[in-house]
């Protein structure tokens, strides 16, 4: 059984950090299975306990995850995360162009991969995982983190246009005009483009497909009664198929099947949203 928690960031840190979480897994028989589609949220996430497998999808490989790990946005299924045993583990959920406003990462080179996050962002992230690690509950941990990236915002500018653009996007769940973002801007398209694919990692409308199909995902995974006709309609794609075409593209599978592979990973947490016991504010997102 997998348990997943979450708590929003210090004030001044929402412009860059979505939330915080913390997975807790004992399973003491068979082997979790998480898929892991098309991602719009850049993650660091510190590991505690037993780590992930990593299943890769085209070819016979399997590994096991860094203790601290960065992980780019997604645009396809590459892997199938498995726990054995028992799991702890901490992350951070970025805003889309968080890690670029704190770390000036080049963010286009980390989407599609993971990376230990040591060989990235250096030293001081190895000694945040070791006070992670003597925490005793999410709360001091998100304390923990708070300081660390409130330290880093205060040596750097952490919004612009184009991180404000990013954001309203994934608020808007991929339903903007990208033309309307670029001229907010103040800059021409194709400079709105550029600098985006820079400081997010892949160009805005690529972007905005994936933070539908994300939106769309996690909408139906709320409500049994919702048929995905619904969904389609409520996420503006044109018809059923047009749904079912960016979920085979961004997942390898139909929505049905990879409904099916979130609630058997997520079941715990989705029960909860779908019966009530968990306000939707305390669940932003139902996985991970």
């Amino acid at each position: 059984m997998q348990r997943i928690r979450f708590l929003k960031p210090a004030a001044g840190l929402e412009p860059v950090v979505r939330f915080y979480g913390q997975r807790e897994v004992c399973d003491r028989g068979a082997n979790l299975v998480h898929p892991v589609p098309a991602r719009a949220t850049p993650m660091l996430e510190f590991v505690f306990s037993d780590p992930f497998e990593i299943h890769w999808c085209d070819r016979p490989l399997v590994e096991t995850t860094p203790r601290t790990v960065l992980i780019g946005l997604q645009t396809h299924r590459r892997v199938r995360l498995v726990t054995k045993g028992t799991l702890e583990s901490f992350f951070v959920a970025f805003q889309p162009a968080g890690l670029f406003r704190l770390f000036s990462l080049p963010l286009h080179e980390l989407t599609n991969h993971d990376c230990e996050a040591r060989a990235v962002l250096g030293t001081s992230v190895s000694h945040l995982h070791e006070r992670l690690g003597a925490c005793g509950s999410l709360e001091e941990r998100a304390r923990v983190t708070d300081d660390y990236l409130l330290r880093v915002c205060f040596a750097r500018s952490c919004s612009d246009g184009v991180s404000a653009a990013a954001n309203e996007i994934l608020h808007y769940h991929g339903q903007v005009r990208i033309a309307g973002l670029a001229d907010g801007t103040g800059l021409s398209l194709r400079q709105f483009e550029r600098r985006f694919s820079q400081e997010v990692g892949m160009r805005p409308k690529l972007y905005a497909r994936i933070a539908r199909f994300e939106a769309a995902l996690d909408s139906k995974a709320r409500s049994l009664a919702k048929s995905w006709t619904e969904v389609a309609h409520e996420f503006g794609y044109h018809d059923q198929m047009h749904l079912v075409h960016d979920f085979e593209q961004f997942s390898g599978e139909t929505p049905t099947n990879l409904l099916t592979e979130v609630e058997n990973a997520y079941r715990a947490l989705i029960d909860a949203v779908r019966l009530g016991r968990m306000p939707a504010g305390q669940a932003p997102r139902l996985m991970l």
